[in-house]
């Protein structure tokens, strides 16, 4: 009996395990069940279920120590991110402040820009300068610039005069190396209808730069002088191949006389010293003559570094343009008049000058677009004149302004003959 109720209890207790583990689902089962075995295995499952519930206890309780733990952690975090929030509270209150005042700033700036918008508008329609004023202004700034550069130009030349001298040692200067370094002329006056030495109507440049088998003898044979009767060498008082020899210093003493510098084939030509380019300055201010300059790039070169004027000098630039040239108004009243009405541009054997490099007394006499061939640039009582061409052939059109330019002292001259003339013949007449 106590076997089979030992047996019956394993049984059931195992039967309550199992129960005890998911629902009761088997209560039909139970109340079949004899009382004394009933009353047994309530009794078993009582003492399971006291047991599971100390066990769940136990558990719970070690559950709950280890978020105590977590939750100092979790406090300190959130302390410290407290503290984070707040300083960057503190950095958005400063950068709205600083929004705020560049807002105001900017309006103030808005409103300062609209005023001053106001008085300009206000200036300009009130009190715009006249035409007359306007004038007057830019004449003064021109005459400002003028003696600016004049005043540069002569301190370069006067350092280069000194360095002259001082290239030189003590007991080899005399008064007279001295005084030529200072770039004065002698005195007497030189022309050409007083015979020699050294001066004629026309000079033709024979040295650095020239070659005198090619276009330079051309332009020998349009002007008509001749070589030495011997060996056909270019000698004589109608070749100037220095200018820092005794010929030119009479030559630029000259008066209503040409110096021609034919077209520079082999070089860009001679670089004068100081001396030479003062003596060079006074032939053209002083006497009334013409510096005609022919050929292409290295004949604007020569002028840029050789020429100079009360302004310091010239920066033409050099500039090709398709031809033909046309004939411009401007050559009115000279000995271009007579010339044909368009010069012709072979190929690139002329070469002229932009006209925006030209210096504002300058007077161009043949154009295409904006290159001018064939110009003049007053200078004094004298002038600068260039041809373009290069004389490779000889063009009539080419070859008739040519010999127009070498005209120019002349036709000056005899134009003031009939104004005086006319002015001896008028008569004022005596108050009544």
């Amino acid at each position: 009996m106590n076997q089979e109720l030992a047996t019956e209890g394993r049984r059931v207790i195992m039967a309550g395990e199992s129960e005890a583990r998911r629902p009761c689902t088997r209560l039909t089962t139970l109340k079949a069940l004899p009382p004394l075995l009933l009353m047994t295995c309530m009794v078993v499952v009582l003492f399971q279920f006291v047991g599971r519930r100390d066990a769940i206890e136990l558990a719970g309780k070690q559950n709950i120590e280890v978020p105590r733990n977590l939750l100092e952690q979790m406090n300190q975090e959130l302390a410290t991110d407290t503290k984070t929030i707040l300083n960057l509270n503190q950095h958005v209150s400063q950068l709205q402040s600083v929004v705020s005042r560049l807002k105001s700033k900017r309006g103030e700036l808005r409103q300062v820009h609209s005023q001053r918008q106001h008085s300009m508008l206000d200036t300009a329609s009130n009190a715009s300068p006249g035409e007359d004023e306007m004038m007057q202004r830019a004449r003064q700034n021109a005459m400002d610039n003028r003696e600016v550069a004049f005043l540069s130009a002569r301190h370069r030349l006067l350092e280069k005069q000194s360095d002259f001298v001082r290239d030189f040692p003590y007991w080899a200067v005399n008064s007279a190396l001295a005084d030529a370094s200072k770039g004065h002329g002698q005195e007497g006056e030189w022309r050409a209808d007083r015979g020699p030495p050294y001066v004629m109507a026309t000079t033709l440049y024979s040295g650095v730069g020239v070659n005198r088998k090619g276009s330079a003898d051309m332009v020998r044979k349009i002007l008509g002088i001749k070589t030495s009767f011997r060996f056909h060498k270019w000698e004589g008082d109608s070749f100037l191949t220095d200018f820092d020899g005794p010929q030119f210093r009479y030559l630029y003493r000259n008066v209503h006389s040409t110096l021609v510098i034919p077209p520079l084939e082999r070089s860009g030509g001679p670089i004068l010293g100081w001396n030479a380019v003062h003596r060079l300055y006074l032939y053209v201010n002083e006497g009334s003559n013409t510096l005609i300059v022919l050929g292409g790039p290295s004949s604007v070169i020569f002028i840029n570094n050789n020429v100079i004027n009360t302004d310091g000098g010239y920066d033409l630039q050099s500039k090709w343009a398709p031809g033909p040239y046309e004939r411009q108004k401007e050559a009115r009243d000279t000995p271009l008049a007579a010339c044909a009405t368009t010069l012709p541009g072979p190929g690139t054997s002329v070469h002229g000058v932009a006209i925006s490099s030209l210096p504002a007394e300058a007077v161009s006499y043949y154009e295409s677009g904006d290159v001018s061939v064939m110009f003049s640039i007053p200078s004094g009582s004298g002038r600068v004149l260039y041809l373009g061409y290069n004389f490779a052939e000889p063009l009539t059109p080419w070859v008739h302004a040519l010999i127009a330019a070498t005209q120019f002292p002349d036709y000056k001259k005899k134009m003031t003959l009939p104004i005086a003339c006319l002015l001896s013949f008028i008569t004022i007449p005596s108050p009544s």
